[in-house]
């Protein structure tokens, strides 16, 4: 294994760094009332925020909560954007030394990687298994609770084997135990930068342990959803009960009760696509949702609170997903719940 890094501070408090960083952080948010008042002026912030860096005295800031519905009801803590400036200026000194250690086997939030690359390596690890066994069959499981579960204490020993910066370590440190919005010593805040990067490392020692240990070929995770393919049921099951012993033992996690074993024949719901060797659909929930939306955005379109710029981009956005699956049927008929019928006004000025 690689040593831990060394030598970071420098290269975290660079001020072409925390340029960067700052354009990072606002990155199609740049017109919002905190970004702009911060950005009024940026030299001194950055400078004070710099200064407060190399004293030792920054501490993370209190966290906006919000909720979300996407694909499901969560609570999300956004940190203040002069903290998001820290996130990413921390994120882009670290974060090659925790890809190096990452297997091709981890998904989500990484360069190059990302849900279609997902879909297409479940696709593939479908195709290699018909042809291997002829009949396949499916562990699916995903983590209870997961960026709530996330023991802090277990994370930190996970970040020390990588990053070895006592200075970058003390940052880091504050980030994780110091989090105001989540009280005891578990979890992480959803929406932030740095929580997905941990939340990859702390998952990768379940990649290491089923790829190299338990020699598992047919193995892809996304976050914490993850999908193994083997021959026979009673294969499954016996690594099913390795992973929830290691899972409990070395992470203390718990999977999801949905967890199960299945027949690869009734195809693989991964990566927002389900999936047979030679066929990759929609989710049926994916069609409902757009469906609805265009209807949403007709009536919107109707009253002119919104542009046909913004009709464009959310047809681009949901044809942007169907490009990597068939199923066209199915989205002409949620295509066809879009129907602009322009605002008299508009009509008038033509």
């Amino acid at each position: 294994m690689p040593k831990p890094a060394k030598g970071l501070w420098d290269q975290f408090v660079a001020w072409d760094n925390l340029v960067l960083a700052t354009k990072e952080a606002a990155r199609n948010k740049r017109f919002r009332r905190e970004i702009l008042a911060y950005s009024m002026d940026l030299e001194c912030n950055l400078v004070r925020l710099r200064m407060r860096l190399e004293s030792g005295l920054w501490l993370p800031g209190p966290y906006r909560t919000l909720e979300v519905y996407e694909p499901k009801r969560r609570i999300v803590h956004a940190p203040c954007f002069a903290d998001r400036i820290v996130h990413h200026a921390l994120v882009q000194v670290i974060g090659r030394h925790f890809e190096r250690r990452f297997m091709d086997c981890s998904f989500a939030c990484r360069q190059g990687m990302g849900t279609h690359a997902a879909s297409r390596a479940v696709s593939r690890m479908l195709r290699s298994a018909s042809d291997l066994w002829g009949r396949a069959y499916v562990l699916k499981a995903d983590i209870s609770q997961y960026f709530a579960s996330i023991d802090r204490e277990i994370l930190l020993g996970i970040v020390r084997r990588v990053i070895g910066d006592r200075k970058v370590l003390a940052v880091l440190q504050r980030l994780v135990m110091e989090c105001g919005c989540i009280p005891g010593t578990k979890g992480l805040p959803l929406g932030c930068l740095t929580s997905q990067l941990f939340a990859n490392a702390y998952l990768d020692q379940l990649d290491h342990h089923v790829k190299e240990c338990l020699g598992v070929r047919h193995y892809a995770r996304y976050m914490d959803d993850f999908v193994i393919l083997r021959p026979s049921k009673a294969e499954l099951w016996e690594l099913l009960a390795e992973i929830r012993d290691f899972l409990a033992v070395r992470l203390r996690l718990s999977l999801n009760p949905k967890t199960g074993v299945f027949p690869a024949s009734h195809g693989v719901d991964f990566a927002g696509y389900r999936h047979w060797p030679w066929l990759c659909l929609p989710r049926k929930r994916n069609i409902r949702k757009a469906a609805k939306r265009f209807a949403g955005l007709s009536h919107v379109y109707a009253q002119g609170r919104v542009d046909l710029d913004t009709v464009r981009s959310v047809v681009a956005s949901f044809a942007g997903y169907m490009a990597h699956c068939k199923g066209w049927k199915s989205a002409e008929s949620a295509l066809r719940r879009l129907v602009l019928v322009r605002p008299p006004e508009t009509e008038e000025k033509d």
